[in-house]
């Protein structure tokens, strides 16, 4: 069986995966880790500005039983992962509930002091059908109310995305800062 890394070990490694990707963004901004907490789960600073900014990760997958029954295989051979329109929605529409329930939870609890950033690490194995960045900058635009409606997250970045992909979404406001 596949071992899976603890939750300490995951949260480091997602925060360091997030802040390489994030630098691949257009006028993106270099991150350090300043420290770790839980509302949001880091605080990070901008090497540049100084700037300290809240990063709440999230991970998501195709569904609760995803890690243990697919990811966490006990056999060693390859996992046929078909190209199947009906999970790619499916995944679609879990990113969306994973988008409004940290919204919802940051409304009502997160340290706010700083500007907030949603990463959702895309980590599914379906997901390497999301082959363009085009293919999630369409999921952006047919969920527009939703991304417009992020407040108290300042920008959701997806990433993970195949060929080291990475993707912004700001509200309308805010597009182009």
């Amino acid at each position: 069986m596949t071992t899976w890394p603890r939750k300490p070990e995951r949260e480091q490694s997602e925060i360091e995966g997030f802040i390489a990707a994030y630098a691949r963004l257009p006028d993106s901004r270099h991150f350090e880790v300043v420290s770790k907490g839980e509302t949001p789960d880091y605080v990070v600073r901008d090497v540049r500005s100084g700037e300290e900014v809240g990063v709440e990760l999230t991970s998501v997958y195709l569904d609760d039983r995803s890690v243990p029954d697919v990811h966490m295989r006990d056999d060693d051979g390859p996992v046929e992962i078909r190209e199947d329109e009906q999970e790619l929605e499916r995944y679609r529409n879990r990113l969306v509930g994973a988008i409004l329930d940290k919204i919802c939870k940051a409304r009502k609890g997160y340290d706010r002091a700083r500007s907030l950033i949603l990463a959702i690490y895309v980590n599914e194995y379906v997901s390497m059908y999301l082959r363009e960045a085009a293919e999630l900058q369409a999921f952006v635009k047919r969920y527009d109310g939703l991304f417009e409606a992020m407040t108290p997250f300042c920008e959701v970045v997806f990433w993970n995305l195949p060929n080291d992909g990475v993707l912004r979404a700001r509200p309308s406001s805010r597009r182009g800062r």
